[in-house]
């Protein structure tokens, strides 16, 4: 079982915090990728990442499209986890991990090209969350596709004390 001692999201922040703009995104994208496998799989990229704000891009790319040439349902919910679960967790305090309770997307229109999905948090919410080892928060996502929304969503996060998590072992 993974150490979740210490919170691994926030500690990607602090050790990137002082790159260079042009590499700094990659850089947290790549380490995101290895707590997170997934998103390297998909092919999701970091853009902005801090507790305050979380921006992930799914560029266009054939195997993430669906029938007709765009963008995948479940890519696009990918994106809306993403950034709303980035967001939450880079607000926990150690030893908290965070867990999805539930997701309503809503696809406005088709999205074409590359996606972005915008999370965002306000000091009330932050504070909520880092002063409380347990509890739930809905946070409120937006994709964009060539300038326009495309999907939004709320999404309901959960944290819990790693110690509650079930035991990979026996």
């Amino acid at each position: 079982m993974a150490d979740h001692s210490s919170n691994p999201f926030r500690e990607i922040l602090q050790q990137h915090r002082d790159a260079g703009e042009d590499r700094r995104a990659e850089q947290i994208t790549r380490a995101v990728g290895s707590t997170i496998p997934f998103m390297s799989t998909a092919g999701v990229n970091i853009d902005v990442y801090t507790p305050q704000r979380v921006v992930v891009t799914l560029p266009d790319r054939p195997p993430v499209h669906n029938h007709v040439g765009t963008p995948h349902a479940a890519a696009l919910a990918l994106l809306a986890e993403a950034a709303t679960g980035l967001v939450v967790a880079l607000n926990l305090s150690d030893g908290s991990v965070p867990l999805l309770r539930s997701m309503n997307v809503d696809f406005r229109r088709m999205a074409r090209g590359t996606v972005h999905a915008e999370a965002a948090l306000g000091e009330e919410t932050q504070q909520r969350i880092t002063r409380r080892p347990i509890g739930k928060v809905m946070v409120d996502v937006e994709l964009l596709a060539d300038g326009e929304t495309a999907v939004t969503g709320a999404l309901q996060w959960a944290w819990i004390p790693a110690s509650r998590l079930p035991s990979s072992e026996g």
